[in-house]
């Protein structure tokens, strides 16, 4: 029984863990685009990983643990 337990909560945890950095990415990139317009995905993707990691390891998984 723990283990089904284990499951739905690693489940839950994936689910909004996932559903959390979908949400990051589209408006870090959304508030980029008009910045970046033009530019090689490098370049964009360059500019949108600082803060998405700044925004998974102190905003997204803080909160899907604190959830899940």
């Amino acid at each position: 029984m723990t283990t089904i337990r284990n499951l739905a909560r690693h489940g839950r945890f994936l689910g909004l863990t996932m559903t959390g950095a979908y949400a990051l990415i589209n408006a870090i990139l959304g508030l980029a685009q008009p910045l970046t317009q033009g530019w090689p995905v490098w370049q964009t993707t360059l500019i949108a990983v600082p803060p998405m990691v700044l925004g998974m390891v102190y905003a997204v998984v803080p909160l899907a643990r604190r959830l899940g």
